[in-house]
């Protein structure tokens, strides 16, 4: 099955909201999408075998963190990085709860949120390095960021800095990358305001933004998930084949 596919993208949160979208928008016979997520989306495997596309799902729950290396190892090493040509990771998955002031949140709900938030994607990320370290192909790392890293909101502390957090690290590792032969091209990439589920659960909470997310709704300021897939799957074939810096 894997020896057509040209083109591997690994997407975390690949079962619903901008997760399944990119899963959609990616599926095609030269490509194959590997989906991780706690939950299936049968839609996406019937649409998969419709095109006869590459798809398979991987049931991991990213805020286990001691299992996500091994979850990794074992994708990458399914693959024969002769047939392939480019591989794309995109950390995707995140929540924004717990949606309340600090001390209201539990220790339990703080953690799995910065689990699930910062340190899911920075361990991703190191596998994804060490596991392709000698692959001659073009290697991508997409972190779907969010306006929240750059601006406070209250009740959204731990969303808030876990997504600057991300950033930062994007930053540092693009750095590092600079000086190796073949570096990994690593992208932060905003998606901006989606009608999501996440949006769905900020708009019906009891916290400030709520009204401000409600208002944004009404007057259908929320892009679509498709549309913000499509942008991205463009904006990584950009850097990938090489007409951007």
């Amino acid at each position: 099955m894997h020896g057509m596919s040209k083109h591997v993208y690994i997407i975390t949160g690949a079962s619903s909201g901008l997760g399944a979208a990119l899963s959609r928008e990616l599926l095609s016979e030269e490509t194959l999408v590997l989906g991780i997520s706690r939950t299936v989306n049968k839609e996406i495997q019937q649409l998969a075998q419709d095109l006869k596309a590459n798809y398979a799902f991987i049931a991991a729950d990213l805020t286990q963190v001691e299992r996500i290396e091994a979850t990794l190892r074992e994708i990458i090493e399914s693959m024969d990085s002769s047939k392939v040509e480019t591989i794309t990771l995109i950390n995707n998955a995140a929540t924004v709860t717990p949606f309340n002031p600090i001390e209201a949140c539990s220790s339990d709900e703080i953690v799995s949120s910065i689990q699930l938030n910062l340190t899911a994607p920075i361990l991703l990320t190191s596998s994804f390095m060490k596991e392709t370290a000698n692959w001659t192909v073009k290697r991508v790392i997409v972190n779907i960021s969010s306006g929240s890293g750059q601006y406070p909101a209250s009740s959204m502390s731990v969303y808030c800095s876990s997504k600057a957090a991300l950033n930062m690290f994007t930053k540092c590792v693009a750095m590092e990358q600079k000086k190796e032969g073949n570096p990994v091209h690593l992208l932060t990439i905003d998606p901006g305001m989606m009608n999501t589920g996440m949006q769905q659960i900020a708009r019906e909470s009891d916290f400030e933004l709520a009204a401000y997310f409600r208002k944004q709704n009404e007057e259908g300021h929320l892009a679509k998930p498709e549309t913000v897939a499509r942008n991205i799957v463009l904006e990584i074939s950009r850097h990938r084949d090489g007409t951007l810096a």
